[in-house]
């Protein structure tokens, strides 16, 4: 269904409600209280950037939505194609006009409202230049020609011409409204620059090509990992070891959530409104943290000591679990051994 239709964003909640508690209380009593210790949209984030790589519905729904323009852009021959073009007309060589109808267009207008997302991360191998628009489409550099030069296109007679109606026998056939200024010569030297990549046309159509792609071929997975990109940060730490070690998930998730400073160590739990004493119950000397109870507490530090001689290395304790990490990501890269 999510490939056909879009989800409403009641039914999107919803199930993003369920998901988020069987992550944090599993199979419990749904009476019974859990915390969820990190932030559904950092779960959502992939694993390479700090997530857990849950798929957000939404993307997902809309990646699976732009399955359906890229067809229609790059599908000659089909009849759903032929009676969205009759319904609607084309606005485009490449897509069809925005629906506006009150009645019977509510799946149609979802997936055409998504276009400009999709088009936004195409670019245009030009062939015969007879369906790329010259001034608005992505087809020749990283920008429109009319991005990279508005002050020619506002003097340009020919803003709705395609590649081929703008070449004659005799090469580009360039119409402006009034000669160029002296300061806008320079400008017209570049834009003829990288026109002159382009000195002949072929016989073939133009074609669409994906950006995200090396092919050029449009997939869900890379619509996804795109789009999925501008709604998160990037973190520089390396997030993607701690699920490439081969340790049950279930400890690589502990390491996560180590790594993230959510497990429920005292300090944490009083951070959450519970009134408890914040004393180490091993040391009973320090404030119970995650980098003292892991890595600094005293009787924490015996297993390190007995872990450490055992692998016959001298090593002193980082400052945080992050780091602790780091560094045995290092030792392990610099050794060559992952099984630790």
């Amino acid at each position: 269904m999510m490939s056909v239709y879009p989800m409403p964003a009641s039914v999107r909640d919803r199930l993003d409600a369920i998901r988020r508690n069987f992550l944090w209380q599993g199979n419990c009593d749904p009476n019974k209280h859990k915390f969820h210790l990190v932030k559904w949209n950092e779960v959502l984030v992939s694993k390479k950037e700090g997530g857990l790589g849950t798929r957000n519905l939404k993307i997902q729904n809309h990646s699976l939505l732009m399955k359906w323009l890229w067809r229609f852009a790059s599908q000659e021959q089909s009849l759903w194609k032929d009676t969205i073009k009759a319904r609607y007309g084309m606005e485009t060589r490449w897509i069809s006009n925005i629906a506006t109808q009150p009645y019977g267009t509510g799946v149609w207008r979802t997936i055409r409202n998504l276009w400009p997302k999709l088009i936004n991360k195409c670019t245009i191998k030009i062939g015969d230049g007879g369906k790329t628009l010259f001034w608005e489409e992505v087809w020749a550099g990283q920008a429109s020609l009319k991005a990279s030069f508005p002050e020619l296109f506002s003097l340009s007679l020919q803003k709705v011409a395609n590649v081929k109606e703008m070449r004659d026998a005799q090469g580009w056939n360039l119409k402006f409204r009034r000669p160029l200024n002296d300061w806008e010569v320079n400008r017209m030297v570049e834009f003829l620059n990288i026109l002159e990549r382009y000195k002949e046309l072929s016989n073939r159509e133009d074609k669409l090509l994906w950006a995200p792609d090396t092919q050029g071929r449009f997939s869900v997975g890379t619509a996804y990992r795109n789009s999925q990109r501008t709604h998160t940060q990037s973190s520089y730490w390396p997030w993607e070891m701690i699920w490439k070690v081969k340790v049950p998930f279930k400890v690589a998730c502990f390491t996560w959530l180590l790594a993230k400073q959510v497990v429920l160590t005292q300090d944490n739990r009083m951070k959450k409104g519970l009134d408890l004493c914040s004393r180490c119950f091993f040391c009973e000397c320090e404030t119970e943290t995650i980098n003292h109870l892991f890595l600094h507490c005293k009787e924490t530090v015996k297993l390190w000591q007995i872990f450490i001689n055992k692998r016959g290395i001298s090593w002193s304790m980082p400052g945080s679990i992050k780091e602790a990490l780091a560094c045995w990501n290092r030792d392990g890269n610099q050794s060559g051994h992952r099984e630790r």
